[in-house]
């Protein structure tokens, strides 16, 4: 099979791809609120609204809906006896319950109905898209797994994710929110949480935190409430109603301290009309810190997407009045109106990062919010910004997002859509990614021919954070000598891992060839552990499944980017110990030429570390044994790859900028070039 056939295959016939799109039924009264969850979730989701209960339930039994957005106060039927009406069709279908009421008891009413989540009115939509995502995977994995209790599924996931999600985003804010409160428990331990509702006795917030776990009447030896930049309160108080809402819980707590605040001495809410103004042109203030050039940049890109989304909407509307469904466009078509426009785009987005540069590490917040209260509403309907910005799989560059990457990029539920989706996914940044998967397609390829030739067995191969592999795909499907390949693929995401396993299998059927893979869930935390003692104890030769001097080539891609130096430099010398003589290890980082950088701090909420080529060589293992490490590059710069090889091949460091079909590819596609 050639390998523009085997591209083909991965991109347009893998499942994932090609599945419609999931189905959310609003029941709410206001049409105001139904066009706006329209806009909302159109890009990504089938969405039918409808004014009442009773047409919510004729339309759900007949299309089976992924999930329901249910309003809490409606007038012939509320939100609640829909919940009740709904359950008894579909009894384990996710239902959101939306809601203007902060008060606990309508949560509580709402969830112990079999409500998975409720959501407060006016919502951020970033967050309920997030809500959403996650909803329906969490009510998959039960429909797949019917014997496991829905709540153990979610808690299960959500505590793999908590041993990982510390080291990549340990320097980020927990709760992105102005108003939010950290409470320290008589356990010790630290929580941090959203603000929903404060009173003069209590506070009401939502936590964020996959390993969140308490008892009601805890005592909590330090709480402080921050609104806005201030604080409000600081002192003691106690754990009260806890309500789990799937991915958060609700929680109140009782004060026994000090409000800060002149308002809360004043007596009555804090949220009153004279503090809510005051709060509302304090944020207002807020925006005087960004800089009037920044704001230009956002408006000039949020005024040529719209006008770009109007006329590529009139096109449709004048086409479909010709009796042509918009899924029939000549392909060559979309393609020439994206080579038209792309130009534009690039250049305003260009602007934006150009600007981004300068903005000070302590307004990053601020900025980010500016940037996403615009331009989300314009871009969340591309399926891969979506994708990456609502982490459905609780982390970013998950494997649907990569198979965005590798996929037909012109995906979308309108023209619109499908031409700013394509303008990201041919991306630098996303660009870069192609090369990497065939760069490390070279090295599987390099590494088994010098096994295989010059020490007659099979070659052995270990990838950490593999992901879905496509590189492995590739090769089995493109090389002969994958027969003569093992494979040990480890990631710390079993939904990922299944995924792997479907593709890795279809590759060998397709290509008829029995290849030994081993695919395991293994985090970032266990390659540590078991590295380590491996490290300090030289007779030991195994240590769970790693085994010292076993594998011919050992790679870490894409993971390098959200971990410490301290913890790079680990990993690569117990890579080191793993690795037999004359193996190589390869591991990969962006580095600060990435053209999308901002466009992913700052609409992709998608943190990289990003390091030049001096500081990835510095990460080399420091040994007599390891001679000065390789350094190849990206077309731009964009991703540095480090190279180490156990025997010594020769002196000094080597660097070279990579060429050829690949290279090709990226230098086409760059778009800040």
């Amino acid at each position: 099979m050639t390998a523009k056939r085997t591209r083909k295959y991965l991109l347009t016939e893998t499942d994932e791809l090609t599945k419609p799109k999931d189905l959310i039924l609003v029941v709410d009264d206001e049409k105001a609120q139904r066009d706006l969850l329209i806009a909302v979730l159109g890009g990504a989701y089938e969405v039918i609204a409808v004014p009442t209960v009773a047409q919510a339930l004729i339309k759900a039994e007949h299309t089976p809906p992924a999930l329901v957005i249910m309003d809490y106060s409606m007038p012939e039927e509320s939100g609640i006896e829909g919940l009740r009406r709904m359950r008894e069709i579909y009894p384990h279908l996710p239902i959101l319950m939306l809601t203007g009421h902060t008060d606990l008891d309508v949560a509580k009413t709402a969830i112990s109905m079999g409500a998975v989540e409720y959501v407060l009115k006016p919502f951020e939509p970033s967050d309920l898209l997030s809500v959403i995502a996650r909803s329906i995977m969490t009510a998959k994995t039960r429909t797949e797994n019917p014997a496991v209790p829905l709540a153990e599924v979610s808690y299960s996931t959500q505590r793999r994710m908590a041993a990982n999600v510390d080291l990549w985003r340990s320097r980020l804010p927990t709760v992105p929110s102005e108003n939010r409160l950290t409470a320290v428990l008589e356990s010790g331990r630290s929580v941090e949480a959203k603000v929903l509702r404060l009173s003069r006795n209590s506070v009401q917030a939502e936590v964020y935190d996959p390993a969140f776990w308490m008892e009601t009447g805890q005592s909590v030896t330090s709480l402080q409430v921050w609104l806005g930049g201030e604080q409000a309160y600081s002192g003691g108080g106690q754990l009260g109603g806890i309500v789990t809402t799937g991915p958060s819980s609700i929680c109140e707590f009782s004060l026994q301290g000090e409000w800060a605040m002149a308002s809360a001495e004043a007596g009555g809410s804090i949220f009153n009309v004279v503090s809510g103004a005051q709060e509302f042109v304090a944020r207002w203030r807020d925006k005087d810190q960004i800089k009037p050039s920044f704001k230009l940049a956002i408006s000039e890109i949020a005024a040529l997407l719209m006008e770009l989304r109007d006329w590529l909407g009139g096109i449709e509307n004048s086409v479909r009045l010709q009796g042509v469904a918009g899924e029939d466009y000549d392909r060559a078509t979309v393609e020439q109106l994206y080579q038209e426009v792309s130009p534009s785009l690039s250049a305003a987005f260009r602007v934006f990062e150009e600007e981004a540069r300068s903005v000070p590490d302590a307004l990053i917040g601020l900025y980010a919010e500016h940037v996403r209260a615009i331009l989300h509403p314009l871009v969340l309907c591309a399926p891969f910004v979506h994708r990456s910005f609502t982490k459905p799989l609780y982390y970013p560059g998950d494997y649907e997002v990569m198979n965005f990457m590798l996929g037909d990029p012109f995906q979308g539920n309108s023209l619109y859509a499908r031409i700013f989706n394509a303008w990201v996914v041919r991306s630098g940044a996303c660009a870069t990614y192609r090369f990497r998967v065939d760069y490390l397609e070279e090295r599987l390829r390099e590494e088994s021919r010098r096994v295989v030739s010059q020490l007659g067995r099979p070659c052995r191969v270990l990838s950490l954070g593999c992901g879905a592999a496509p590189e492995v795909q590739r090769f089995i499907m493109n090389d002969r000598l994958s027969s003569e390949t093992s494979f040990t693929l480890l990631d710390f995401s079993a939904d990922t891992l299944k995924y792997t396993r479907e593709r890795i299998s279809a590759a060998k059927a397709i290509a008829n060839r029995e290849v030994a893979t081993h695919v395991q869930e293994f985090s970032v935390q266990q390659m540590l552990a078991h590295g380590t003692r491996l490290l300090s104890n030289h007779s030991l030769e195994q240590s769970g499944l790693l085994q010292r001097g076993h594998y011919d080539l050992v790679y870490c891609a894409g993971l390098f980017d959200y971990l410490s130096d301290r913890i790079c430099e680990r990993l690569l010398n117990i890579f080191w110990e793993l690795a037999a003589p004359g193996a190589a290890v390869v591991a990969t980082n962006f580095a600060p030429p990435n053209p999308m950088h901002a466009f992913m701090d700052y609409v992709l909420d998608w943190r990289l570390l990003h390091r030049g080529e001096p500081l990835v060589r510095s990460l080399a293992v420091k040994d007599e044994s390891c001679p000065s490490p390789r350094t190849d590059l990206s077309p731009g710069g964009v991703e540095v790859f480090l190279r180490m090889r156990r025997a010594q091949a020769g002196k000094g460091a080597k660097r070279k900028v990579l060429a050829g079909k690949g290279a090709q590819v990226v230098h086409k596609e760059a778009i800040f070039a």
